[in-house]
């Protein structure tokens, strides 16, 4: 039997099933299958932290991005109303936001962290409070760009944590294969058992194949994507979009 799943379902499902085991029996076989599924699993919950940070990680680079290209796109629509101090004040910060946001686009996510806290500490500087506080949105504006900083810095951080747990590029098709192989070995041993001992065995596998009829009548019912049969070239197109965060 097998679970035509998405990752979070699929890591859920089978979790779901290790938990009917919880407590050893005296069937060391049996003992064994769980916790080979058990590890399957575990190497799966690992790959989808990873995936999910480094989205969470493209998320935070995109949105300090944005701000600050919005931030000067206000400066510059500042430079053509009447008021000339309001004009000159636009024209300083222009200065200083052109000297970051021309390369900006072309920085890592990383650099993006360092280039933002340099213009943030520039435009602290006291020289520069005139100009920020004639532009009647420039508070708001410096306020959001600090707050998306620290966002981008704290996921990069979760990124930099999660390297270890599983490896970069890592494809969950693999994984689920693996997984999938194991549960299908325990299911057929749970079979086998439960005619030759009914007893000891068949309710367990009748629990085990329940909870993978009811996931899969779920999926089918949702119509959701069977992801384990995606193929190699788009599971290569998704990795390579989360490892440009990195």
């Amino acid at each position: 039997m097998s679970l035509g799943l998405n990752s979070d379902q699929y890591h859920a499902g089978l979790l779901e099933i290790c938990r009917q085991f919880e407590e050893n029996s005296s069937d060391e076989y049996l003992n064994g299958l769980v916790a080979s599924l058990a590890q399957a699993n575990n190497a799966i919950f690992d790959a989808m932290r990873v995936k999910e940070v480094r989205i969470t990680a493209m998320q935070e680079n995109r949105q300090l991005s944005e701000r600050i290209k919005a931030t000067s796109g206000y400066i510059e629509s500042c430079l053509y109303v009447e008021d000339a101090a309001t004009k000159a004040s636009a024209m300083a910060l222009k200065q200083v936001f052109d000297s970051y946001s021309k390369p900006f686009a072309w920085m890592t996510s990383s650099e993006r962290v360092g280039a933002s806290k340099t213009l943030l500490r520039d435009l602290d500087a006291a020289a520069m409070q005139e100009h920020v506080t004639r532009l009647p949105e420039m508070g708001s504006r410096i306020s959001g760009i600090r707050t998306a900083s620290a966002a981008l810095e704290e996921a990069l951080y979760q990124v930099d944590k999660t390297k270890g747990t599983a490896p970069k590029g890592q494809s969950m098709m693999p994984l689920k294969r693996e997984a999938a192989a194991r549960l299908e070995v325990l299911t057929d041993y749970l079979e086998a058992m439960a005619l030759k001992s009914p007893a000891d065995y068949a309710e367990h596998y009748a629990v085990v194949t329940q909870i993978i009829g009811r996931l899969n009548a779920r999926r089918r019912s949702k119509a959701l994507p069977v992801e384990v049969e995606l193929s190699d070239e788009t599971e290569a197109s998704e990795e390579q979009q989360l490892a440009a965060t990195a």
